[in-house]
């Protein structure tokens, strides 16, 4: 397998990528919202953001094989002087729809750690749009994503070894907590377990997963993990070494550690002692 990543700006970045080579593409962009990402201004006006996902989910409908999928996760941000909340989700269902691709689903990502607010509700979800390139023909793998059954009785997916996880995915966010234990300042980093289920679930071993706004390269890691090369674009350098010292860690953690049959105490639980065991021995087999 192999794991490029590069620095630059992805929109000359995807240039470099052939038509019809990459099976998924999952990514996370700014948010538009004065995130310090450094190199990057994370404050533009809204039409040049909505401009810039545009171009990229262009050269991602190019890039993309004919059974292919596009992960993109976005969230309601409050937006301007007064706060008002924007809904970043569904400007991306537009840019979706108007780039060629079919919505089939737009999964709510749940969390609890999260900062509360005063003179509103708490947010506590964002969204992923899954959009594919023909909406009947994608990979969309079932089985590697199948979780308990909710009790001894619940058998409603006869003749599976669970049931489907639905769109609606609990995930703890990265704390800061965690990313002082991983050596990471990257302001926004996505919690590995979910982006290895997006992997598992829509494509096939040796396949190629690309991260547009790759940051310290989780997607990568995700990819190493599974068996798939992985490519990572990234317009700060400052996150490469991240992007290396978490290969070398975090992408030694062996891909059982991810089964989702597991209940979620035993997967946090798995995990949690996976990623310890690689941080304090890396070089030790698995």
């Amino acid at each position: 397998m192999g794991y490029d990543y590069r620095i630059g700006d992805c929109r000359e970045l995807f240039k470099t990528v052939p038509d019809g080579s990459v099976r998924l593409v999952v990514t996370s962009p700014p948010y538009n919202i004065g995130k310090p990402y450094g190199t990057y201004k994370d404050k533009i006006a809204l039409n040049d953001w909505q401009e810039l996902i545009s171009d990229v989910t262009r050269e991602v409908h190019r890039i993309l094989t004919p059974d292919g999928s596009f992960f993109l996760n976005l969230s309601p941000v409050p937006l301007g002087d007064s706060r008002e909340i924007m809904p970043l989700p569904f400007l991306g269902y537009q840019i979706l729809k108007a780039n060629g691709f079919c919505l089939r689903n737009m999964i709510t990502w749940t969390f609890n750690n999260m900062q509360n607010c005063t003179n509103r509700l708490s947010g506590r979800y964002e969204n992923i749009l899954w959009g594919v390139k023909d909406i009947d023909h994608y990979v969309f793998n079932l089985d590697e994503v199948r979780v308990p059954y909710i009790s001894k009785n619940d058998k409603r997916l006869e003749g599976g070894s669970g049931r489907n996880p639905t769109d609606v995915w609990y995930f703890d966010r990265v704390n800061n907590m965690t990313k002082k234990k991983l050596n990471l300042s990257h302001p926004t980093v996505y919690p590995l377990p979910m982006i290895v289920r997006i992997i598992k679930m829509s494509s096939h071993p040796g396949d190629t997963v690309l991260d547009p706004f790759a940051g310290s390269g989780t997607s990568l890691i995700a990819a190493k993990i599974l068996g798939r090369s992985g490519i990572g674009f990234e317009l700060d350098a400052k996150y490469e070494n991240e992007y290396k010292r978490r290969m070398e860690t975090e992408g030694l953690i062996p891909a059982g550690v991810f089964d989702e049959l597991k209940d979620d105490r035993e997967k946090s639980e798995a995990f949690q002692k996976a990623l310890s065991a690689v941080l304090m021995d890396p070089k030790k087999p698995r």
